[in-house]
This record gives structure tokens, sequence and C-alpha cells, in this order.
């Protein structure tokens, strides 16, 4: 398939839903009640069993369980719904892709966004930017794996054989599934920086523009991929040098244990969407 094929194939994807997208709008309007907010979720059964389904996750850590959208909002506050919103607007949005598993798929995605969303809490970037770019960081893999599903196959055959994914990508497509991503993402209207964080993930200080962002999802992939290798005496010199290569300046006091608090609750919630 060339490229300019798959590339139009972006637009046979569906769009986020209308009631979805002025929800989103909605979540970031600063002058909108978290009453009226509720209000909306509640309108849409479907978002509004995903979002009680997060809610309801051990990472929230409430022994009881919350039944209605007016609970889980006073539970959780305004900016974890918009989170929990924009992660099951985008879960929903996004067809099935054949072979591919979609609980494993979506459980890294959530772990990937906890590390972002904690590691953005040691740096100055806003943690919530940094939880949706960890929704949004490997959504080109999945539009591969749909549209382009032989490329996919090839692609992962070569990653599991130990080949650069990001080499392995442009020797077949001519593009990498964070540019893809990046892609759709504008696509969806979501902000040009939460974009340049997709789009330069794999090599954020080889980018023509740095992204902190960008910065902030290499190094949280590097935790997820890289953590059950460190010993536990080695974690913070290792988060060190992972900040350092990632292009980021953060405060390593406690970031290690801060970071523990989430491990693997990120499995459990793409199991639970999936």
């Amino acid at each position: 398939m060339e490229p300019a094929e798959l590339l139009k194939k972006i637009h046979q994807l569906p769009r986020l839903p209308k009631a979805v997208s002025e929800l989103l709008e909605a979540v970031n309007n600063d002058q909108i009640s978290i009453k009226d907010i509720a209000a909306k979720v509640s309108q849409d059964p479907l978002m509004s069993a995903r979002v009680l389904r997060l809610a309801n996750s051990s990472y929230f850590g409430a022994n009881r369980k919350v039944a209605s959208i007016d609970a889980a909002v006073v539970r959780l506050g305004m900016q974890t719904l918009r989170n929990l919103v924009i992660a099951s607007a985008v879960v929903g949005a996004v067809p099935k892709a054949e072979g591919v598993d979609l609980g494993g798929f979506w459980g890294a995605t959530f772990e990937v966004a906890l590390y972002s969303q904690e590691l953005a809490k040691h740096t100055h970037i806003p943690p919530e930017e940094a939880f949706t770019c960890g929704i949004l960081h490997n959504i080109g893999d999945l539009f591969i794996a749909t549209a382009a599903p032989d490329a996919a196959k090839a692609i992962d055959k070569a990653v599991m054989a130990g080949a650069d994914k990001q080499e392995t990508e442009l020797k077949i497509l001519d593009f990498d599934a964070a540019t893809i991503g990046a892609l759709l993402a504008q696509s969806w209207r979501f902000t040009d920086k939460l974009a340049a964080g997709i789009a330069n993930q794999y090599q954020p200080k080889e980018a023509e523009l740095y992204s902190d962002l960008a910065g902030l999802m290499y190094m949280a992939k590097a935790l997820f991929s890289g953590w059950d290798e460190i010993e536990d005496d080695a974690i913070t010199g290792w988060l060190s040098v992972q900040a350092m290569n990632a292009g980021l300046e953060m405060d390593m006091s406690d970031l290690a244990a801060d970071l523990l608090k989430v491990k693997g609750s990120g499995l459990e919630m793409g199991q639970l969407l999936a």
C-alpha cells in the first residue's frame, strides 16, 4: 500500500460523534459547571458506562462503587472526569482491528498515560495534558492495524525479532506510526501541542522544535517497557538517565515512589474498557 493511499484512509475512520466533541469542548470550558458536565455525560449511555467502569477501578481506591455520573463527579472532581471522558471517547471512536488484543493495547495505553501524568507532576507540564497525550500516543499503531493489517503484522514480526520500531515503520510504510497518530489527533481537533507530543515521541531531542510532551511520552514508554528489568535500588538513577535522554528537567524527589503507586493500574483500566 502506498503511503498516500494509507493516509487517505484517515478520513474513513469514524469522527468523534458530535455529542462527544461537544462534551470535550465542555470539559475544557472553565465557565461550565461540574453539574452541567455530569448532565452531558449522562445523556450518552455508552460514555456513561465507560466512565463509571473507570471511576470504579481500583486506581481511584474507593471501597464503595458509584452507580451514577453525579456520584462519580463528586468522587473524582472535574479534572479527573475530563480525563475519563477523553479516554472513553477515544476508546469508543476507534474500530476493532483484526488480530489486535484490545485489552492488551488499551492496558498498555493507560499504563503509559498514568506514568505520563505522574511524571508531569514532577515537571512544569500540566498533568492533564500529559494524560491525554498518553491516551493518544499510540493511536497510530491501531490505525495501521486497521487500515493496513499486513503491514502491521510485518512490523510486529520485525520488532519482535529485535528490529527498531520506527526504522521498521519507515522502511515498510515510508512514515511512522507517531506521524500518522499526530495526523489523526489533529483530525479529531486535539491541539497542535498535543499532536507534536505524539509526532516526536520516538526521538524528542532530535525534533526541529522540542516538545516536552514528546519527552514525557518517550520516558513513560521507557518505564513501561523497562521497569521490571531495573533493580529497586537502581530505579532513581535509571529515571534520571531517562529524563536526560528525553530532554526533561525533572524533580526526582519521591518520583519512584509516586510511579510505583500507579504501576499496574493502567493495565486494569484497559481491560475494563476493551
